[in-house]
C-alpha cells in the first residue's frame, strides 16, 4: 500500500499536507474550520464499494455538490466529468483512520481505487467551502485513476505527479470561489530517486 496524505490548516492562508507534522485535529473555529486532510492511496486488492460496515453512502445526498465540483474540475483542467458518479461514503474519524493508516494519521478524506471516496463524518461539503475543496481533491484523484498521461511514469513518480496536479486544481478552485486558503504540496515527501519507469496504475 502506498499512502500519501494532504490538507491540514497551519495558518489562515496556508495548508500543510503531512499527517506526520500534525497535532490534534483543530475544531471548527474561523479558518480552522478548514479541516482538510486527504489522501491518495493505491491498493492492489481493493474491496467492493461499502465493504466497511461503518461506511454510510452519501453519493445521492451529495449529488448536486459532486456534479458542481466536476463542472469546476472541467473548467480548471482537461478532465471530463464521468456520467456515473464515484461512490462517496462517510465514516467516523477513527474508522477512517483505521481503514487508511497503519497508525494514527488524522486523515479526513481519501480516494481508494475501485471503492470510492471516503470522508470523515465531521466534514460537511454541502455547507463548508473548504470541506468541499477537500472533496474536489479526491474527485480529481478519481479522474486520474488509469488516465493514459500517467502510464509511462514509474509508480512513485506517478503518485507524486497525481498529488501535485490535485493540489494545483484544488488551489485553483479555492481561488475561483474567493477563498484565501491554499493547500501546500511538498515534493520532498516523495523520494522517487533511482526508480525505473513503469506502466502499472
Amino acid at each position: 500500500m502506498e499512502l500519501y496524505l494532504a490538507h491540514m490548516p497551519q495558518a489562515p492562508t496556508q495548508v500543510a499536507d503531512r499527517a506526520s507534522r500534525l497535532g490534534p485535529a483543530p475544531g471548527r473555529i474561523g479558518w480552522l474550520a478548514a479541516l482538510l486532510l486527504g489522501c491518495m492511496i493505491s491498493l492492489s486488492d481493493a474491496a467492493p464499494p461499502s465493504a466497511d460496515p461503518q461506511a454510510v453512502p452519501v453519493t445521492e445526498d451529495l449529488e448536486p455538490v459532486i456534479r458542481a465540483l466536476f463542472a469546476a474540475i472541467e473548467m480548471l483542467s482537461d478532465y471530463r466529468a464521468p456520467d456515473a458518479l464515484p461512490p462517496v461514503f462517510q465514516l467516523p474519524q477513527p474508522a477512517l483512520e483505521a481503514k487508511i493508516c497503519d497508525e494514527p494519521c488524522n486523515v479526513t478524506a481519501a480516494y481508494v481505487p475501485r471503492e470510492g471516496i471516503y470522508l470523515a463524518a465531521n466534514l460537511d461539503p454541502a455547507r463548508e467551502p473548504l470541506d468541499r475543496a477537500a472533496l474536489l481533491h479526491e474527485l480529481v484523484h478519481s479522474l486520474q485513476q488509469g488516465h493514459p498521461k500517467f502510464a509511462q511514469m514509474a509508480p512513485c513518480e506517478r503518485e507524486r505527479a497525481k498529488e501535485q496536479e490535485a493540489y494545483a486544481i484544488q488551489n485553483a478552485y479555492l481561488a475561483m470561489i474567493g477563498s484565501r486558503e491554499r493547500v501546500v504540496f511538498y515534493a520532498g515527501d516523495f523520494d522517487c530517486g533511482g526508480e525505473a519507469p513503469g506502466r502499472s496504475q
